[in-house]
């Protein structure tokens, strides 16, 4: 053991493997895209092959970063230096650290290694990215981040036996274990085949060549017909054929999605945090300190109607915000049954009762303004059909008018049921915001965890007297849905902001 720590907290490179999964980092990420993308959308030529080796050798220096890269695992802190013309000499201390994620692809797990990225409140991205230790280095590393954060006053040498006789008596509390059959059910509720066929359908619609290429692959299994040739039934039996062929190998996508991100999600509540594991090629584990929540967000769509589910999401203070920058860890439960929403919530968060939850409806009068806004966009559409109709290759004047009576009935509609799916909700404790007339969202906040709180008023706001009532807090990612309440009576607003600026003055933020 005396050795193992001496070793670990010395200066110390990645493992010897590292050099291997830089590599292949590096070619996925850099190499692969380059080649295909010259491969598809031109010929290839001398230049080409150039321009491919000139990204190989620019990858390959990548490679040097592992004789440059050194950490040390010091009692209060982790060091790292890295880089090779641009030094770069960080000095993180345990108690900054937020989260702790592993990732194990298949190889990373028969040479029992992993990639650690280590989350602190700065945000943005990851503080360290170690792409690969050992695992002992992974166990000796959350051992001190859970110490460091247990707010003892022993240091870490002193405490470690009994960090190991805790671990030995705390018993995992999991919370949720998702069956795979949910998992395909998320899949399916998901819809990510759509987004993955998009893209497909743009690629294609943008690369004549490939899609001469595929359309003679594709030859050799089947013969596509001349459609002025065949009958109209001819024609629409084979239509529908495709089009249900390509619904299912969209939906096939969907699942398997939620089967490489999901498989076997469970999450465990220890102590003060969560500990998630998901993943079926790539395994997954998280940490999530509970006191970094800042809010937690309970999403349904009309597939999560049918199969009476919803999905659970959080955002954390600080830590990765994109999928670009790092592991995102934002799902405390892909999908759960409707009824199991509140028990599990309270579990997670004692303060957070959605069963007692008493939501307040925006104003009677708010109906009207978003039925204007969608008149105006009636007029704004019929505006661009009548610009259009003066174009030589477009005949459309007969069918214009046809837009308000299709329009305005769809308004009306939207607007009623937008007053009526929107409300809020507040307490000593919470603030809790819901919206969406088909995608619905319900957001819950803790008053502590608010950052802060602004009231927006806009000229046709101050003209009816309303107000924007929308909450900030640590971390928050204002493009998904949050705690925005639109149409509040202006005095209500103010009402509620000076509340939660009396609780706030009252108790110590917490985030």
């Amino acid at each position: 053991m005396n050795k193992s720590k001496e070793k670990l907290s010395g200066g110390n490179r990645l493992h010897k493997f590292s050099p291997l999964f830089i590599l292949i980092h590096v070619i996925w990420k850099s190499i692969v895209p380059l080649a295909f993308g010259l491969y598809t959308y031109s010929k290839v030529n001398s230049a080409n092959h150039i321009i491919i080796a000139f990204a190989v050798v620019i990858s390959a220096f990548s490679l040097l970063q592992y004789w440059f890269y050194h950490y040390w695992l010091e009692n209060d802190k982790i060091e790292i230096k890295e880089g090779i013309f641009f030094k770069q000499h960080r000095k993180v201390p345990y108690t900054r650290i937020q989260n702790v994620n592993v990732v194990q692809n298949p190889l990373q797990r028969i040479l029992k290694v992993s990639t650690l990225q280590l989350e602190s409140a700065s945000g943005g991205k990851p503080e360290a990215v170690m792409r690969v230790v050992g695992l002992d280095v992974v166990e000796e590393l959350k051992r001190r981040v859970k110490t460091a954060n247990s707010n003892s006053s022993a240091t870490i040498d002193e405490t470690q036996y009994e960090v190991a006789e805790d671990k030995k008596l705390e018993s995992a509390d999991y919370l949720l274990k998702v069956s795979t059959k949910d998992v395909i059910k998320f899949g399916i509720i998901s819809q990510k085949g759509m987004v993955y066929g998009a893209l497909i359908f743009g690629f294609l619609a943008q690369n004549q060549i490939f899609m001469m290429k595929l359309m003679t692959y594709l030859d050799l299994f089947f013969t596509i017909p001349d459609f002025t040739k065949i009958t109209f039934a001819e024609g629409v039996i084979y239509v529908s054929v495709i089009g249900l062929v390509m619904f299912v190998f969209l939906q096939l996508m969907s699942v398997l999605w939620a089967l490489m991100k999901f498989y076997q999600f469970q999450i465990e509540k220890q102590t003060d945090r969560l500990q998630a594991n998901m993943g079926l090629l790539s395994k997954v584990s998280a940490t999530i300190p509970l006191k970094k929540i800042q809010l937690y967000r309970i999403s349904e769509n009309p597939l999560h109607k049918f199969f009476n589910a919803r999905t659970i999401t959080i955002e954390t203070a600080g830590g990765v915000n994109t999928d670009k920058s790092g592991i995102v860890m934002r799902w405390l439960a892909p999908i759960m049954k409707k009824v199991d929403v509140a028990t599990f919530i309270r579990k997670v968060e004692p303060k957070i009762k959605i069963g007692s939850v008493d939501w307040q409806s925006l104003p009677h009068r708010a109906w009207k303004r978003v039925f204007k806004k969608g008149i105006y966009l009636s007029v704004f559409i019929l505006a661009v059909l009548l610009t259009l109709d003066y174009l030589p290759f477009f005949s459309i004047r007969n069918y214009i008018w046809f837009v308000f009576p299709l329009t305005l009935p769809l308004a009306f509609f939207y607007a009623k049921n937008f007053v009526k799916k929107t409300g809020y909700y507040f307490d000593d404790d919470i603030i809790c915001f819901k919206s969406g007339v088909w995608f619905g969202k319900q957001s819950f906040v803790k008053i502590k965890k608010i950052q802060t709180i602004m009231i927006h008023e806009s000229p046709f706001d101050r003209r009816n007297k309303m107000a924007t009532l929308e909450i900030d807090t640590a971390g928050s990612n204002l493009l998904l849905h949050h705690v925005k309440i639109p149409y509040l009576e202006l005095h209500d607003a103010y009402q509620i902001r000076n509340f939660i600026n009396n609780k706030l003055q009252s108790e110590d933020f917490d985030w």
